[in-house]
């Protein structure tokens, strides 16, 4: 990576196509790769943060256990991205596709290049353990851990398809000039919809509804931790928002700071 001096006017940004904004995107320089690590690391504490709200909204029984499965997400989801998950996402040999990348499977490079993959590759590592741990919650008390185990390794896949496809040159979304910021479909979308059929395929909780068909209450385990939680989420989404300028040279550091702004106006309202 290469330290560069030129600057771009905030206007100059705000006029390109989307092509050139993706160009930008895929562009890493030594002061971008800081940034983009920087955003990873605070996204990666959303992972205490769905760990803390999800135990505190649990019965007191099954703390350990969401806790234990917001872990599993990183440690096995992790596991598979740097298999297979960056190589299908953003790997650029023969084999790639509109549908998917190829090459960069048990993700490493040479000197020459290591600091874009690897900025790249943990940025996209702590999305891709972010859109598998969204589904934690709505699997919570309903799920062994053994299976979990499983489904948070396989998950990865749901998400680097979809990341392939917006981010990467060849994605048929991206040829599309489709854009998207801080990961709504890849993720929000991916992780949204995994969830809705998580619950439709597990149903309800054992116990439940009462004898009338009644939803039974729910004491919650910790209201305080829920809270806890939900502060450390906010400061992840500031990593999220913030990080997916993908870097601060040229004008980029001006969308970061409307990017914050725009995040807690609609966060507080």
């Amino acid at each position: 990576m290469s330290q560069s001096n030129a600057t771009t006017d905030f206007s100059d940004i705000s006029s390109t196509s989307a092509s050139d904004i993706h160009l930008q995107y895929d562009e890493i320089q030594s002061d971008d790769a800081t940034w983009i690590l920087t955003s990873a690391f605070i996204i990666f504490t959303m992972q205490s943060g769905f760990g803390l709200l999800e135990a505190g909204m649990v019965s007191k029984k099954n703390e350990s256990n969401i806790m234990v499965k917001n872990a599993v997400d990183v440690i096995y989801g992790g596991f598979a991205y740097w298999l297979f998950g960056f190589g299908f996402s953003f790997g650029r040999d023969e084999g790639t596709t509109a549908f998917n990348g190829f090459g960069k499977f048990f993700t490493d490079a040479e000197e020459d290049e290591m600091g874009d993959v690897f900025a790249k590759y943990f940025f996209h590592l702590s999305f891709s353990t972010t859109a598998t741990t969204i589904v934690s919650g709505a699997m919570a008390e309903r799920v062994e851990l053994k299976a979990y185990i499983l489904f948070s390794f396989v998950n990865t896949l749901t998400y680097c398809f979809p990341a392939h496809w917006i981010w990467e040159p060849k994605g048929w979304l991206y040829e599309m000039d489709a854009i998207d910021v801080a990961g709504c479909g890849p993720v929000h979308v991916v992780g949204g919809f995994s969830g809705l059929v998580a619950t439709l395929y597990l149903k309800p909780r054992l116990g439940k509804f009462d004898g009338n068909n009644r939803p039974r209450p729910n004491p919650m385990a910790s209201p305080t931790n829920v809270m806890l939680g939900t502060f450390m989420l906010w400061w992840g989404w500031l990593g999220f928002n913030c990080g997916s300028t993908f870097g601060i040279t040229g004008g980029k550091w001006k969308l970061a700071s409307r990017s914050v702004k725009s995040l807690n106006f609609f966060k507080s309202s």
